[in-house]
């Protein structure tokens, strides 16, 4: 089974703010050219107002949490393959064997260095992450259920773990706030994908994670 989190709100500075001047001040504590640094809302907020889908963007800690969890559930059991797919397009594909740094702060470091470099690997060069040249369609293989709060179809949790198991791909969003883009959408209606949700309630990526994992284990 494939897991994909979709619209990751994981980005390098955009070129219309790299400019602004909350940009490169916080560039310039790292001793980075803003453009190879992670866009993080709490620390250009004010030079975010002017993006596109601000609201959805900013968050790296987002799937920063949600890869600790699934690779601190012996994720390599449930999941063949993880790959991230970034809000901007960009699909990133994650070894389940990867140790990724527990703090944060190495974490963004890790990122930058991923977006600058197109890989990480090893002292022995095995590869860790690679930023691919795939698009969303090429990673959603088999039958595609996508955790949605909007999901056509809210039903027990037992029903929802069924379909989890019996899924070629699962999905989830890593965006802090909002639905799936309508490109996105279009996407998954090509894919005859499955919308399901745990509950008319909203809930974190973390969280929808958390259940999905919860499942496959039961």
């Amino acid at each position: 089974m494939r897991l994909v989190f979709v619209e990751a709100s994981l980005e390098t500075v955009p070129k219309e703010i790299a400019y602004h001047a909350q940009v490169i001040k916080a560039s310039r504590i790292r001793g980075k050219k803003p453009e190879n640094t992670l866009l993080e809302d709490y620390l250009h907020y004010r030079a975010m107002k002017k993006l596109d889908k601000s609201e959805k963007r900013g968050r790296p800690d987002i799937i920063h949490r949600c890869l600790l969890l699934c690779l601190d559930s012996n994720v390599d059991n449930l999941f063949s393959e993880i790959y991230v797919h970034t809000l901007t397009g960009k699909i990133i594909w994650v070894n389940p064997e990867v140790r990724l740094p527990r703090t944060y702060e190495r974490f963004r470091g890790l990122m930058e260095k991923l977006f600058t470099d197109k890989r990480v690997v090893t002292d022995t060069n095995e590869v860790l992450l690679k930023l691919t040249d795939l698009s969303l369609e090429d990673v959603l293989k088999g039958r595609v259920v996508v955790l949605r709060e909007k999901g056509n179809v809210c039903c027990k949790e037992g029903d929802v773990c069924e379909r989890i198991k019996k899924a070629g791909t699962v999905c989830i969003g890593a965006f802090p706030h909002g639905d799936f883009e309508k490109e996105t959408l279009e996407i998954f209606s090509e894919k005859k994908a499955e919308f399901i949700s745990f509950s008319r309630k909203s809930y974190t990526s973390l969280y929808a994670l958390c259940r999905t994992i919860c499942c496959l284990l039961r």
